[in-house]
C-alpha cells in the first residue's frame, strides 16, 4: 500500500506541474543512462547488485541504428519481477517504457481496437512509474556499482 500511495502521489504531483509524456520519455533516457553500463551487446545478460538489494538484470534484445530494447527486471531470492520492455531512441535521446506486465503485451496486440485515450493515459502511466522507478535504483546505489556480463541468450531465447 505504501509504494502505491507514494507512486499515486508521484503522478498526482506530475499531473499538476504539466510534466508530460515527451518530459517523460526525456528524463527516463537520462536516468536510464546513468544506470547502465557503457556498452550493451545484444544478446549478453548484464547483472548488477547493490548492498542489501536484489539484483538488476538487463538485456539488450534488439539494437538498429537509431534505436533499441530492453528488457529489465530484478531478481528476487525465490523469482523474478515483471520483465520492462523499454525501447530507446538514441538519436533523440528518449526512453520508453512500452510494456510491464502481460497485460501491456495483450493490450499493444489490440492496437487500434484500443481506446486512443485510454491508451494514451496508460502510456503516461507506465513512464511515470518508469521513471520512479529508475530514481528508485538510483537512490539504492544500483548506478554506482560494477555490471557483470552472466550469458549470452541466442535468438532463440536459450542462453549459452
Amino acid at each position: 500500500m505504501l509504494i502505491n500511495s507514494r507512486y499515486w502521489r508521484y503522478q498526482l504531483w506530475a499531473h499538476q506541474h504539466h510534466i508530460s509524456l515527451q518530459d517523460w520519455h526525456e528524463d527516463n533516457f537520462r536516468l536510464l543512462m546513468r544506470l547502465l553500463p557503457q556498452r550493451l551487446k545484444t544478446g549478453e545478460v548484464y547483472q548488477i547488485e547493490a548492498a542489501n538489494q536484489p539484483a538488476l538484470q538487463v538485456i539488450r534484445t534488439e539494437q538498429f541504428k537509431y534505436t533499441s530494447e530492453l528488457q529489465l527486471c530484478l531478481l528476487f531470492e525465490d523469482e523474478a519481477s515483471d520483465t520492462l520492455v523499454v525501447r530507446v531512441y538514441h538519436d533523440v535521446h528518449l526512453a520508453e517504457l512500452s510494456e510491464a506486465n502481460e497485460f501491456d503485451r495483450i493490450y499493444q496486440q489490440m492496437g487500434g481496437r484500443a481506446d486512443s485515450q485510454l491508451k494514451a493515459q496508460r502510456r503516461y502511466s507506465l513512464n511515470c512509474f518508469f521513471n520512479k522507478w529508475l530514481r528508485h535504483l538510483i537512490n539504492k546505489n544500483y548506478g554506482s556499482s560494477v555490471w557483470q556480463v552472466q550469458q549470452t541468450v541466442g535468438l532463440d531465447g536459450t542462453g549459452s
